[in-house]
């Protein structure tokens, strides 16, 4: 385990920001006689209250979070370490049974950051902000970053893959497929060598879908929409870097101005199949710094049928 040493000043900053995160109820701060204003004395030094000045149980179970202490029930427990009554959940995090407090940094520190000590953020560990008044030695009362490979107790459930499958499942979703435009229109009949216009009711423009991890912690995926390729159906294979313009009357005879060809040299015999596929970019990311590794690829593609006949010479 990575530690790596902060000024109490620091710290505190980051944790009162990384508080938000959980919406914990902390303890008030203590006085200089140690009077906590709430009924109960707290140590300014170590950040121990007694039973009346410890706040609220996150997870409202009434149980013993290590060392052996009984709940007290009705949402909020006691815990002790060799004895001795601390809180539950004080500015520094919530109490592990081990001699510590515990709080996720939010936002997450990026990867190759020293913090991970060679770790990837997305094997499962996460760094935590602790604080460990009743270790001996140079590390006593500091609070340090460090790496955890796994949740310490008491902490809230934080599942960041488990949200992002599900937010990403959510963006592919949206990237509904698409309704094909042409001219000639689908199902019609069109000549051969008489220019063809394609495009689509794609909206051009980002899809985004969130999904709660726990916590207070949000994963959001977001689609972006790069590119549509085109296959005519006749052995031609296109890309347009829009939706394509929707054909009018009053363009006449002319070729597409963006998305489109100059025309099918052969008639279909029965029709020609069109598809489109439109190529997505879905990336996630989350509120507290852990992102997907790139962007994934997701096409969604559309098909019409356009028939393409002679024109018919008249004497």
């Amino acid at each position: 385990m990575l530690k790596r040493r902060f000024t109490l000043g620091h710290a505190g900053a980051a944790v009162a920001a990384s508080a938000l995160v959980f919406g914990a109820l902390l303890v008030p701060s203590a006085s200089a006689d140690g009077g906590s204003g709430g009924g109960g004395a707290c140590d300014p030094t170590t950040g121990v209250c007694s039973a009346s000045a410890v706040a609220s149980d996150p997870g409202g179970s009434g149980g013993s979070s290590g060392g052996g202490a009984g709940g007290t029930g009705g949402g909020s427990a006691t815990c002790s370490y060799q004895g001795t009554t601390v809180a539950c959940v004080n500015s520094h995090g919530f109490w592990d049974g081990s001699a510590c407090y515990d709080l996720l940094e939010n936002p997450q520190p990026p990867a190759g950051d020293p913090a991970w000590g060679g770790n990837s953020p997305s094997g499962g560990g996460m760094i935590y902000w602790q604080y460990c008044p009743y270790q001996t030695g140079v590390d006593s009362g500091v609070i340090y970053q460090a790496y955890l490979a796994a949740a310490p107790p008491n902490q809230p459930v934080v599942d960041v893959a488990d949200a992002a499958t599900r937010a990403v499942a959510q963006a592919e979703l949206q990237a509904y497929k698409m309704k094909i435009g042409s001219a000639p229109a689908a199902g019609s009949t069109g000549l051969v060598r008489m220019p063809v216009w394609l495009w689509t009711s794609t909206p051009w423009t980002k899809l985004t879908a969130s999904a709660d991890a726990g916590g207070g912690v949000t994963v959001t995926a977001t689609a972006t929409i790069g590119s549509i390729t085109w296959s005519t159906g006749d052995g031609h294979v296109f890309t347009c870097y829009n939706r394509g313009t929707k054909y009018s009357s009053s363009y006449g005879i002319s070729q597409s101005p963006n998305c489109g060809f100059s025309g099918y040299l052969q008639p279909s015999g029965p029709s020609y199949t069109i598809s489109a596929t439109a190529n997505w970019l879905v990336s996630w990311n989350s509120t507290i710094g852990i992102d997907g590794p790139g962007p994934e690829a997701v096409p969604r593609t559309s098909v019409a049928t356009v028939t393409i006949d002679q024109a018919q010479t008249l004497n």
